[in-house]
């Protein structure tokens, strides 16, 4: 196959899963369903690929910045599957290395009721968690609530529920 053939089929397929994307984001209406942040995506981005989207170096062999990282509307924090996690999760080796959760904080105080959440997401409670509350939808994407004054704390992308049945993970809403 020629090399402009498959730059064209790789084109082609990158536009068919951004436009799947962007469906999925859309679905229900609100707030979008998708466990991806600027395009990290737990369980398939590396560090390689945080560090270029928040523009930083990346050290060779250096473990994997985790921040958290002021960017534009708030700050971010990662987490990446490491050997023992792996391990304890029985995940694959090739999911070594990448993100595990993205943690944004927003800057801003915005209120549950100023969210448009579709029905995609149910109401979670830790039973040791006194002082918060989470809506977490199967797509992977969790929204921490204070329980005093219903502001958003924190956004939580983590794997979908499909992802994390294929583990071997023990949680009663997030990581």
């Amino acid at each position: 196959m020629k090399l402009q053939h498959k730059i064209v089929l790789i084109c082609a397929a990158e536009f068919a899963l951004l436009m799947a994307d962007a469906s999925a984001s859309n679905s229900g209406g609100g707030v979008p369903l998708t466990n991806s942040w600027r395009g990290i995506t737990p369980l398939r981005s590396s560090s390689a690929d945080v560090a270029r989207i928040l523009g930083i170096d990346e050290e060779p062999n250096a473990a994997p910045s985790s921040g958290p990282f002021k960017v534009e509307g708030g700050e971010v924090t990662f987490s990446y599957l490491t050997p023992s996690l792996a391990k304890i999760y029985r995940a694959p080796g090739s999911m070594i290395g990448k993100v595990f959760t993205i943690y944004f904080k927003p800057s801003q105080l915005t209120n549950r009721a100023d969210l448009a959440l579709g029905a995609g997401f149910k109401r979670c409670t830790e039973e040791r968690d006194r002082n918060f509350y989470y809506l977490v939808s199967d797509a992977g994407v969790a929204h921490q609530f204070n329980r005093r004054n219903d502001a958003l704390e924190t956004t939580i992308y983590q794997p979908s529920r499909a992802e994390v049945r294929r583990l071997a993970v023990n949680t009663e809403c997030v990581f």
